[in-house]
């Protein structure tokens, strides 16, 4: 199989209970087409590489697997997919599936591929998912979360500056255009995410989000963002969207910049955000002050709004500095 018409991408690690049933889903796609699953699993340290042998045995020109023998995410924390599977990608499309979810219904992949090869004014295409936890399966279906004349039954268009707002596309629903050109794009980022990628996909074509449930998104102990705290999935954003900015000032990005820089001046000089709660060593490792995020800022303000803003996210510090004045009076006296 030379030429896939789509390359699915697949990251694993200790995704023993889960693997199968992902793989499964994969190799069943009944297609008019060709496709590959290119796999990377890093170092897994249970049964999961042993699975994915398995497959690669039973389906030796589709399962293509990198299997690690170091783990790769404790070295950078960033872009599994996007540093060993992108690259190796020969289809016209790219699909994405991490090894703990899994896909519904066995023409998933042929209606996506349908779908944007009659539309080329669409660069991706995402859908509505089954969220599978614990307690159960909960359907998690976007609505209303863009402007009326965009969206009907069966689902809506979107553009860059609707996911930048809401972010509502799940990765393992999502098929994109592979663009060779924004691999190289994507190889000047210091830490590459799907952010990053769908980001760029959207620049210059429209998504479309389908109403129609078409994976599974398992939320469990072992996840890749289980056990962060808030604060740290917060700075994380943070770092993600101002990475993207100084590389690319896009307005969309900017807004969302500037946001994230409120809430973590406003976490930081509140003492909401410690040191404590930081446990990434790649995070923990350039935890900003509120002065420099403060300093970061203030040149790229344009209007009043965005100052009150700022303003409004240094309350904490006034009061500190009310509270220190007023027992600097009392005991003064």
């Amino acid at each position: 199989m030379n030429h896939p018409l789509v390359s699915i991408l697949c990251i694993t690690y200790n995704h023993e209970q889960y693997i199968r049933k992902c793989l499964e889903s994969l190799v069943n796609q009944i297609c008019d087409f060709s496709f590959e699953i290119l796999i990377h699993d890093d170092a897994s340290t249970d049964g999961t590489q042993a699975i994915i042998k398995e497959f690669q045995q039973k389906y030796p020109d589709i399962v293509k697997p990198i299997l690690q023998t170091e783990n790769q995410w404790s070295k950078k924390a960033s872009g599994i997919n996007l540093r060993f599977n992108y690259p190796r990608a020969k289809g016209r499309y790219i699909a994405l599936c991490e090894g703990d979810d899994y896909w519904i219904g066995n023409d998933k992949l042929q209606k996506q591929v349908t779908f944007l090869e009659n539309n080329p004014d669409y660069s991706m295409i995402c859908s509505a998912y089954n969220l599978v936890t614990e307690e159960g399966i909960k359907p998690i279906v976007k609505e209303g979360i863009v402007s009326a004349e965009k969206e009907d039954d069966k689902g809506f268009y979107f553009d860059l500056g609707d996911l930048i707002k809401h972010w509502f596309v799940r990765p393992s629903t999502a098929l994109i255009k592979n663009l060779s050109d924004k691999a190289k794009v994507l190889e000047d980022y210091e830490s590459p995410f799907d952010v990053h990628l769908f980001y760029h996909i959207l620049k210059t074509k429209k998504g479309y989000y389908s109403k129609e449930i078409l994976a599974g998104y398992n939320r469990h102990n072992g996840g890749v963002y289980s056990g962060r705290s808030p604060q740290e999935l917060l700075l994380a954003h943070y770092y993600i969207f101002k990475e993207i900015y100084e590389k690319d000032k896009n307005k969309f990005i900017r807004e969302q910049y500037l946001e994230l820089s409120y809430k973590v001046i406003n976490l930081r000089v509140s003492g909401l955000m410690p040191s404590s709660k930081i446990q990434t060593p790649e995070l923990k490792a350039k935890i900003v002050t509120a002065r420099k995020v403060y300093k970061d800022i203030k040149p790229i303000l344009k209007t009043k709004k965005e100052r009150n803003r700022l303003y409004k996210s240094l309350i904490p510090l006034q009061l500190k500095i009310l509270k220190g004045k007023a027992v600097n009076l009392i005991f003064n006296k």
